[in-house]
C-alpha cells in the first residue's frame, strides 16, 4: 500500500460492553477536524455483536472486529495494532474521549518536527466530559530528547497516557506494542511504554489536555484493590526498566531514574493496599522483598537512603492504619 492509500492516523478502539460510553468515543474521533483517520473498534463481548447501525453512527473510516471470544483488553489491543494500516498508530479505550483539536494539533506537530517516532499529548481526568471550545493546540508542542522526556514523566512534571501516544506505526509494531506485566490486568503496561521512550532520540510532547480519561468505578485500572495484581506488575516494570535505565542512551541518570520510579511504585502499592482495605502479612513480606531488591540498585548513591526513608514511611503509615482496624490483616 502506498503512502497516499494509508490513512494518516489509525485508531484501535477497545471495547466490552458500553455501548453508550462507546458512541462518546467514537463520536470525538469522528468529529475531529483533522479527516485522515480510520478507526477499527475492537469488540471483546462475543455475545452482542457491534456495527454503524447498532451504533447509529455511518462512517466509512469506522469498521468492527467482533471477537468471536474474549481476548482480554491487551491482546486485543495488539491485534488492532496488527490490523492497521495507517502511519502512526493510536489506541482509545471505549469510556475515555478526544478534544476535537486532538488530532489537527498532533498531524502539525509532526509536520513541524520532521515525524518522529512519537508524540504524547497531556491529559485530563474526571467523572464527566466537559465541553470546551476548539483550539490551536499546536502552539503547546515541543520536542524533547528521550532523556529529557523520560526525566520529566518520571518526576510528574508532565502527564502521558503510554498507549494514547501517537506512534510511528512500524515503531509500536516493532516493539510489540503493549506487553503484559504481572499476573493480572497489566496495569503498568502503559508506564513502560512511556518509558521505552526515553530510549528515542526525540519525542513530542504537548501540553494541553487534549486527552479526556474518564474516572468511574467501572473502571478496573481505576478502582482495582488487587494487591497481588500491582506487585506483580510492578516486578515485571522494575525489571525491564532496569534493563533501559543501563541503557547507554540513559547513561549518567541510571540511579535518579530508578529512585522515581521506586518513588511510584511504593506510593501506588500504599493507595492500592488502603482501595483494598486488607493486606496479609505474606503479601506485604512479599512487596518488602521485591523492593529491598530494587533499592539495593541504589546503594552508594544519595538516593539510597532517600528511597529507605521513603519505604519506611509508607511502612509506618500502614502499620498505623492496621492499627486503627482503617486496614485489616487477613491470612
Amino acid at each position: 500500500m502506498s503512502e497516499k492509500q494509508r490513512p494518516f492516523f489509525s485508531i484501535g478502539v477497545t471495547t466490552y460492553d458500553r455501548l453508550d460510553l462507546l458512541k462518546c468515543a467514537i463520536s470525538s474521533i469522528v468529529f475531529q477536524t483533522f479527516p485522515d483517520f480510520e478507526i477499527i473498534v475492537g469488540n471483546d463481548n462475543p455475545h452482542r455483536a457491534l456495527s454503524s447501525e447498532i451504533l447509529n453512527i455511518k462512517d466509512a473510516r469506522l469498521s468492527f472486529v467482533n471477537r468471536p471470544t474474549n481476548l482480554g483488553e491487551l491482546a486485543n489491543m495488539n491485534d488492532l495494532l496488527a490490523r492497521s494500516r495507517g502511519r502512526y498508530f493510536t489506541w482509545l479505550a471505549d469510556d475515555d474521549m478526544y478534544r476535537p483539536g486532538f488530532l489537527e494539533s498532533v498531524y502539525h506537530a509532526l509536520n513541524k518536527f520532521d515525524f518522529p517516532l512519537v508524540v504524547f499529548t497531556s491529559y485530563e481526568s474526571g467523572p464527566e466530559y466537559l465541553e470546551q471550545e476548539i483550539c490551536n493546540f499546536s502552539v503547546e508542542s515541543k520536542i524533547l530528547t528521550g532523556k529529557e522526556f523520560l526525566q520529566r514523566y518520571l518526576s510528574r512534571s508532565l502527564k502521558a497516557i503510554g498507549c494514547y501516544g501517537l506512534f510511528k506505526s512500524s515503531y509500536l509494531k516493532s516493539i510489540g506494542g503493549m506487553e503484559k506485566l504481572g499476573n493480572g490486568f497489566s496495569p503498568y503496561s502503559d508506564n513502560l511504554l512511556v518509558i521505552r521512550a526515553g530510549l528515542l532520540d526525540s519525542v513530542i510532547y504537548n501540553h494541553a489536555d487534549l486527552v479526556f480519561f474518564r474516572t468511574h468505578e467501572n473502571s478496573v485500572s481505576y478502582t482495582s484493590p488487587n494487591i497481588d495484581v500491582y506487585a506483580s506488575a510492578q516486578a515485571d516494570l522494575l525489571s525491564k526498566s532496569l534493563i533501559i535505565f543501563t541503557s547507554d542512551r540513559l547513561k549518567g541518570n541510571f540511579h535518579d531514574y530508578l529512585f522515581m520510579l521506586l518513588d511510584w511504585c511504593i506510593k501506588d502499592f500504599d493507595s492500592v493496599v488502603r482501595r483494598s482495605g486488607s493486606v496479609s502479612p505474606q503479601q506485604i513480606q512479599t512487596y518488602f522483598n521485591m523492593i529491598q531488591k530494587y533499592v539495593g540498585y541504589l546503594a552508594g548513591s544519595p538516593f539510597y537512603r532517600r528511597a529507605w526513608m521513603l519505604f519506611a514511611k509508607i511502612a509506618l503509615l500502614l502499620i498505623r492504619d492496621i492499627g486503627l482496624t482503617r486496614i485489616r490483616f487477613h491470612s
